[in-house]
């Protein structure tokens, strides 16, 4: 009886530690990003997915085969004006309809969810491209949200025995919206499983897989495109075997011969996003490499 009153005692102690932990990152993230605020309760992705999410398509006057496009804030163009990101340049560089369907602060799972959901644009005509544009913190954000105050995370998908990617929920549930749980899951990935990168390469391949599939459901002569911005190298990846099932895997360090990630081509010391700049000089490369 005596240990189990111990044990009580202990788990109060440490609800509590947990409680007075919980409420100074809250005042601090707070003040620090005062936008930020809790969404106690289940979010539901689709309803956070909408149309007014993603950029407008461009370009839809043209003639040529569209390319619909997949990814975060850098694919999305965070920060730049409509005129100065990926899917505008690439309109109208390659003379082609772009759908840029990139969410910022997102990655692979909430792509798979956009494609299995069709919240794209259905009566696109024959596009001959999907690209999806790939960054290092895309392997992070498949085990912990983008950031200290998003609480907007990711669905939450499982590979079962067969390799395959299924939908486990499609909601955020209440105990990832607190500070703490992303705390301790953020220092759970940088200690763990940062360098687990046999588990990464089994999750994005399977993404991957599964997304070509559900893509090609409704349109089957797209092509899929991986583009790695940096060098895939400094990610970990082994995507050998999605080049061997027809995947196109480019990086922008090898089309274009330049190194992006040099300070000159962010947007600051402290952030990484790709200037105008950055896709000026990817764009034709990554247009002649796909002969668009």
């Amino acid at each position: 009886m005596k240990i189990i009153k111990i044990i009580f005692i202990n788990i109060l102690f440490l609800i509590l530690l947990l409680g007075i932990f919980e409420l100074i990152l809250f005042f601090y993230y707070s003040n620090k990003e005062p936008n930020e605020k809790y969404h106690i309760g289940k979010i539901p992705y689709i309803n956070l997915l909408t149309p007014d999410r993603f950029r407008p398509p461009v370009g839809v006057n043209y003639n040529k085969r569209p390319i619909i496009i997949l990814g975060c804030s850098f694919a999305f163009g965070q920060y730049l004006n409509e005129n100065q990101t990926l899917g505008y340049k690439l309109a109208n560089y390659s003379h082609r309809p772009v759908y840029n369907y990139a969410v910022c602060g997102k990655g692979i799972q909430n792509a798979l969810f956009i494609l299995q959901n069709k919240l794209y644009d259905t009566s696109i005509k024959d596009p001959e491209f999907i690209i999806y544009v790939m960054m290092s913190d895309h392997i992070r954000r498949l085990y912990t949200n983008v950031c200290m105050g998003d609480f907007v995370g990711y669905p939450d998908y499982r590979i079962d025995k067969n390799g395959n990617i299924k939908l486990y929920r499609d909601y955020f549930p209440v105990y990832r919206q607190f500070y703490t749980f992303y705390y301790f899951n953020n220092l759970f990935y940088k200690y763990i499983l940062r360098k687990n990168y046999k588990r990464h390469n089994l999750y994005i391949n399977a993404y991957f897989e599964e997304m070509n599939k559900e893509i090609k459901k409704q349109f089957p002569n797209i092509k899929f495109v991986i583009l790695i911005y940096g060098d895939k190298n400094n990610f970990g990846l082994d995507l050998s075997k999605l080049e061997k099932d027809g995947f196109i895997i480019l990086q922008t360090d090898e089309i274009s011969g330049v190194n992006l990630l040099q300070r000159k081509y962010q947007l600051s010391e402290t952030d990484t996003h790709p200037t105008e700049e950055a896709w000026d000089i990817i764009i034709p490369a990554l247009v002649n490499r796909l002969c668009l």
